[in-house]
């Protein structure tokens, strides 16, 4: 985690105005209570800064066996990420890590969970399973960290999962991975998600076609675990005829032997779920050759740098699915906050805020739970985010943890929305139909979660 003064020093200056008027227990009252809450016994026995006692291990994580060490215990609570800052999905790294620092600063500016700071390790995924899992183990059994943020790609997330977190027994959050899979995975319920399960944006990618009035329809799916199930849910919620299912590697120079597969049955749209690195070529080359029809493109293809990449006069007129982006004082005032902490930097929706989101509930948890232990932290994911509790919103985590010191309970909400985590820790969302109009994403309809639940 880099340290940037001048970041600091923006975030504090604007958020000073806006938390010093909140209601109940203030952010700054947070951070005064450090003692207080370090004095009461949450964490237990004493140790020293070095963690020499042997109760932590050197960067002032928890010990082996998850517990915390004493009530003198003030060293950070290492959480890990990992998110691709290189491969087909390198968009996405920095405006996911930009959120996470933000939300690791309101964090420690009201004092952080058991009075103690929240500290980042960020790790690579390359968006390679591999390399995810070397990472992740890494960041396990090196930095010690108790709770691990990421990845991006389903089947890093899931690889990540199987080969370390749930074995490891080591609380675990994804922000973007979207898979209907990651919802079934045998996972001890250590496993939870800020993003929305990609069944929805299937059924909706399958709705638009349906509305246009096509019978037939291919899918395009890069060659993973998120592609596939969003390829095999389309089908079965598709009412027309499905003329293709094509998987395609990332990487290659060339995609014309897709193509002329996908094309092969002369579907009128095509449904295409993949990654802006390898989509941009794809795109190019479909129209180079003028195979026609329309594209239905999923959310991770959203971006305003993928629109200029590929070229407006290129998608103009193809439909997109995503998440309906959250209205309020909540979301507003995080655009603002990143704007003027990261000037040069694009917010990327949902992910930005989503990963914000993964923290700050994991922070509010462990408070929560009294111990940084993930089978104690898991079992208070749900009641510091789910109603019927008091209010807590974007900015306000030290009126959080006040709250649950004085054994009230709470309901997150952040810049994302509601945080309710369901029986497999997913989140649920309204989707929104998106269609590029003279080099923009132009909203055209929104679908209620409830329709497609």
């Amino acid at each position: 985690m880099s340290n940037d003064n001048t970041f600091t020093e923006r975030l504090k200056r604007r958020r000073f105005v806006r938390l010093s008027g909140a209601t109940g227990v203030a952010a700054l009252a947070g951070c005064s209570s450090q003692e207080d809450l370090q004095g009461d016994g949450g964490d237990g026995g004493d140790e020293s800064s070095d963690g020499s006692d042997g109760s932590d291990s050197d960067d002032g994580s928890d010990s082996d066996d998850g517990e915390d060490g004493g009530s003198g215990d003030s060293d950070p609570i290492g959480v890990g990420v990992v998110i691709p800052f290189s491969g087909d999905l390198s968009d996405f790294g920095e405006p996911m890590l930009n959120g996470l620092e933000m939300a690791q600063e309101d964090i420690n500016a009201a004092g952080g969970p058991l009075g103690r700071e929240i500290e980042l390790f960020d790790e690579d995924s390359e968006t390679n399973s591999t390399a995810g899992v070397n990472a992740a183990n890494s960041l396990v059994n090196t930095q010690g960290v108790s709770g691990l943020i990421g990845a991006v790609s389903s089947g890093v997330t899931i690889s990540i999962a199987q080969s370390v977190t749930i074995s490891e027994e080591i609380l675990h959050i994804t922000s973007a991975s979207s898979s209907p899979t990651i919802s079934t995975l045998d996972d001890n319920d250590l496993v939870f998600r800020t993003r929305t399960n990609d069944r929805f944006v299937a059924q909706v990618m399958a709705q638009i076609i349906e509305d246009e009035g096509a019978d037939s329809a291919a899918v395009l799916y890069i060659n993973n675990d998120f592609g596939a199930a969003l390829a095999e849910t389309f089908e079965e919620t598709f009412s027309g005829t499905t003329t293709a299912t094509v998987g395609y590697e990332s990487g290659q120079s060339s995609y014309q032997q897709a193509l002329s597969e996908l094309y092969a049955d002369g579907p009128e749209f095509v449904a295409y779920a993949g990654y802006p690195e390898s989509g941009t070529t794809i795109l190019n080359q479909w129209n180079e050759e003028g195979y026609g029809g329309n594209w239905v493109l999923h959310t991770s293809l959203l971006s305003q740098d993928f629109l200029s990449n590929v070229g407006a006069d290129i998608l103009n007129d193809m439909y997109g699915v995503r998440t309906l982006p959250p209205t309020g004082d909540a979301t507003s005032s995080f655009e603002g906050d990143y704007a003027d902490a990261y000037p040069d930097a694009d917010l990327f929706s949902p992910y930005s805020w989503n990963s914000y989101d993964a923290l700050v509930s994991y922070a509010l948890a462990v408070h929560h739970a009294g111990t940084t232990d993930p089978n104690t932290v898991k079992e208070s994911m749900r009641p510091v985010s789910n109603p019927d509790g008091e209010g807590v919103s974007y900015g306000a985590v030290g009126d959080g943890f006040g709250l649950i010191d004085d054994g009230t309970a709470i309901d997150y909400s952040g810049p994302s929305g509601q945080v309710n985590y369901d029986d497999n820790g997913d989140v649920a969302s309204d989707m929104v139909i998106v269609q590029v109009e003279d080099g923009e994403f132009v909203d055209q309809e929104t679908i209620p979660a409830s329709d497609l639940i």
